[in-house]
């Protein structure tokens, strides 16, 4: 009996060591346990801050992306359209910067609205490169339109010039010429005479010349007589007629019909001044134009 109750110290001992070495076996796998869930959860953190990082990345992208669109067109109306969904992203990346990694209903919710952007950035895209297309294949039309255009405007300018120049030959080939003028004077029996005391009058003869492109019909000759001293010699009275739009005297005038053949014409002038030797100038016009001139010496 005594040797039982000195037994009960020991066993109550071993017992214990017993419990404490479970007790510390359990402590070390519960220990390792929560090392490896911790180490679990780290990974699994880090993964779902690295996923959370290229969310960030993308939706960067596809911010920079939409930038770029305001470089690559200039329709208002897409433009609009852009900048709603640009603002759109940058309050989604916002968002997306400030939610924690672990947060996942919301990053996934996050990631479905990414996935909805990049959906509508294609669309875009698309717009865009077809509204480019577009517009570079009518600037390429509208290129070829002006092309065309400016080389008519070319042929008719160059035919205007030739048919200005045409007309103008024509014009100039249609005005009369008057050749072999002469003048003699005429004492007062209307008689040649070399005196100038005894000249009563001048008779200016002269032959408007052929030209079968010139208008037919009754046409207004003109002669103007410059004396000696370069003055105008006409008759009281005596109006006027338009040369280079300026209304001008003349000396006399004699009214004839052409018909495209030479037509000689004589005019007379009574002299109303007093004559001195020297220079006299004659000039013939007809319907605007100097037809012919001629100088004289009178001693």
């Amino acid at each position: 009996m005594k040797n039982s109750s000195k037994n009960i110290p020991i066993i109550i001992s071993i017992i214990l060591s017993i419990a404490v070495i479970a007790l510390g076996v359990l402590f070390f796998l519960q220990h390792k346990d929560l090392q490896e869930k911790t180490q679990e959860l780290s990974s699994v953190t880090a993964e779902m801050e690295f996923e959370k990082q290229q969310s960030v990345e993308e939706f960067e992208q596809i911010a920079h992306e939409y930038e770029n669109f305001y470089i690559n067109t200039s329709n208002d109306s897409l433009l609009k359209l852009i900048d709603n969904e640009k603002q759109k992203v940058q309050q989604l990346l916002q968002e997306l910067k400030t939610v924690k990694a672990t947060n996942t209903r919301r990053i996934g919710e996050l990631k479905k609205e990414l996935s909805t952007v990049r959906g509508v950035l294609k669309s875009y895209v698309e717009k865009v490169d077809s509204l480019n297309a577009l517009t570079q294949n009518l600037q390429k039309e509208n290129y070829q339109v002006r092309q065309q255009y400016e080389q008519k405007a070319k042929e008719l300018e160059q035919k205007a010039a030739e048919a200005a120049e045409l007309d103008k030959k024509v014009s100039m080939a249609a005005i009369l010429e008057a050749g072999d003028i002469s003048i003699s004077m005429l004492n007062e029996k209307g008689k040649p005479t070399r005196s100038l005391k005894k000249t009563a009058s001048f008779e200016i003869c002269f032959n408007i010349l052929r030209n079968i492109t010139a208008e037919r019909g009754k046409k207004m000759v003109y002669l103007r007589i410059t004396d000696s001293k370069e003055e105008l010699m006409t008759l009281p009275g005596q109006n006027t007629f338009n040369f280079e739009d300026n209304q001008i005297s003349f000396s006399g005038k004699k009214e004839i019909e052409y018909g495209g053949e030479a037509v000689h014409v004589c005019i007379y002038y009574p002299i109303q001044e007093r004559l001195s030797t020297g220079t006299y100038s004659i000039a013939v016009f007809m319907e605007g134009n100097l037809i012919g001139s001629k100088s004289f010496a009178i001693k």
